[in-house]
């Protein structure tokens, strides 16, 4: 019995030596949780809303201190009951710290450090452009931060340097140029202000402001002595148009000189062969660069597409093979064959003899090296830049005078361009060829006048038939195997030249739309063409 009393004594001695667990906050010896989560949202440029997390109950509020520029401010007390507090009037252009701790009496939690907040004013952002007319101009900008004064722009017209242009309400986000600088490049900057800050800038770039000109200037002839003229046109708010005509013999001048804004066609009923026409915009005192030039020649317009060149009846030689796909631009082709009295009017001489002879008859007996020599007088004639180099007989196809059509224009044309699916053997029919062609049949072994056939679906007269038509391309009988999808122009190296379509003494197979040929080019026999342009 003295033994167990003297074992509880100890005990008893023993749990009375344990300190007691401190439970009250209010006590410097408790470890108050400190906040987390500590977050700061961006109200405005000088509005900054600092929140954060906190699950202890029983304690007396938050201090909130804020860091400008490394100096802490004083604290900011905020009552218990709310885990936010908001800044105003946050200074602009400073570096911006906030940290916060719980207390409870004279005890304190750690404290809680946000990120260091870099308060500069943002740029604005994605800034576009638009060309509403010829003198206005919309910008059109995004922008988020609330709190700014508004927008400054800034402009640049050519070489001259940068000025304040205007200013914009902060609740803007888009602005036209009145007075945009006609035939300028224009460059405009974007930023944001609040009183004496602002942000850094966004630019446009250089705006090519230069008065657009008419384009796709096209020429339709309504009878022998009035044509049609269309074109393009999407500036708004021009004043009109001006359309300047020369004569064959003569130099530009003024012909309409007050044609609507809202017009694009118009009409001459006093035209001849080979006049020539070009329009242009104008607004006040300005007016825009010439559209293309279009002639009274006759020509078709042809627009461009893709359709598969060769043999699609497995008729002919090995030559049309493989069928394939080609595509061509938009180019023009003579209605009909170039005729003996265009040539001689131009060349002095008619070579064409026993084989039909007139002034409405297709030339023939005409090299290759003629047919070039042609394209290039008329060319110059009616003052278009001439295709070809006779030092080489190379053609430059982006030039805008006459030449040879290349074999796959030809062929293109001949199957009714975009008609093509049509899928005639000949140009315009499969079956009634003698409606359609001079050839073998019906010719009387001579060539007839121009026109006096039907023509195919574009309008184009005697592409099967009549004469046989000089291409421009050299010749490779395996040319198809290799030749370019688009734009073919024909093999870079040969000695002999393309022709197609068929003559007065031809059988109907070589008046097929498909059929190739070829000789030398000085071997003119029974050999015409027609034009192209592009």
């Amino acid at each position: 019995m003295k033994y167990f009393c003297l074992i509880v004594l100890a005990l008893l001695l023993l749990s009375c030596s344990e300190e007691p667990a401190i439970t009250n906050p209010y006590d410097t010896n408790f470890d108050l949780p400190e906040p987390e989560n500590l977050q700061v949202e961006h109200i405005s440029l000088t509005t900054k809303k600092v929140s954060w997390d906190y699950d202890f109950d029983n304690f007396d509020g938050f201090k909130i201190s804020r860091k400008q520029n490394g100096v802490w401010l004083e604290g900011e007390i905020v009552a218990v009951e709310d885990n936010s507090y908001t800044y105003e009037n946050v200074p602009v252009n400073e570096n911006i710290q906030y940290k916060i701790i719980a207390y409870a009496g004279e005890n304190s939690s750690d404290e809680v450090l946000s990120d260091i907040i870099v308060n500069t004013i943002p740029a604005p952002e994605n800034l576009a452009y638009e060309i509403i007319n010829i003198n206005e101009i919309r910008l059109s900008w995004e922008y988020e931060m609330a709190g700014i004064d508004g927008f400054r722009i800034d402009k640049k017209a050519g070489t001259g340097e940068w000025f304040i242009y205007t200013i914009v309400a902060a609740d803007s986000t888009r602005w036209i140029d009145e007075n945009a600088e006609i035939n300028e490049d224009l460059q405009y900057r974007v930023y944001a202000y609040y009183g004496d800050f602002k942000s850094n800038t966004i630019e446009t770039g250089f705006i090519d402001n230069t008065f657009p000109f008419p384009e796709n200037l096209s020429l339709e002839i309504i009878n022998e002595n009035e044509i049609r003229l269309s074109w393009e046109y999407v500036m708004a708010w021009i004043d009109g148009f001006r359309i300047d005509k020369r004569y064959v013999d003569g130099d530009w001048q003024l012909y309409e000189g007050n044609i609507g804004a809202e017009l694009r066609e118009w009409e001459d009923d006093n035209t001849n062969y080979l006049d020539s026409y070009r329009i242009r915009a104008y607004y006040q005192g300005y007016e825009s660069g010439n559209s293309n030039v279009v002639v009274n020649d006759g020509m078709i317009y042809v627009a461009g597409g893709t359709f598969e060149m060769g043999d699609h009846f497995n008729e002919g030689n090995d030559n049309e093979l493989p069928v394939h796909d080609v595509t061509i631009s938009n180019f023009l082709i003579g209605a009909h064959e170039v005729t003996q009295g265009e040539y001689e009017a131009l060349m002095r001489t008619n070579p064409a003899h026993d084989n039909g002879v007139g002034y409405d008859y297709p030339v023939y007996n005409v090299s290759w090296y003629d047919a070039v020599e042609y394209c290039n007088a008329l060319s110059e004639l009616v003052w278009l830049t001439p295709c070809y180099d006779t030092s080489d007989w190379s053609c430059d196809f982006s030039a805008d005078g006459y030449r040879l059509p290349t074999e796959a224009e030809w062929e293109y044309a001949a199957r009714g361009g975009v008609n093509w699916e049509d899928n005639y053997r000949y140009s315009g029919t499969t079956d009634n060829l003698e409606d359609y062609a001079w050839y073998y049949s019906n010719s009387g072994d001579q060539t007839h006048e121009v026109g006096t056939k039907l023509p195919n679906q574009l309008g184009i007269y005697n592409v099967s038939g009549n004469v046989f038509e000089w291409c421009n391309d050299l010749w490779d009988w395996d040319y198809y195997e290799s030749s370019s999808g688009e734009n073919p122009t024909g093999p870079a190296l040969g000695s002999y030249r393309v022709f197609r379509g068929g003559s007065w003494f031809s059988g109907g197979s070589d008046c097929r739309s498909a059929s190739r040929n070829n000789t030398t080019p000085d071997w003119g026999n029974y050999k015409g063409f027609r034009l192209a342009r592009r």
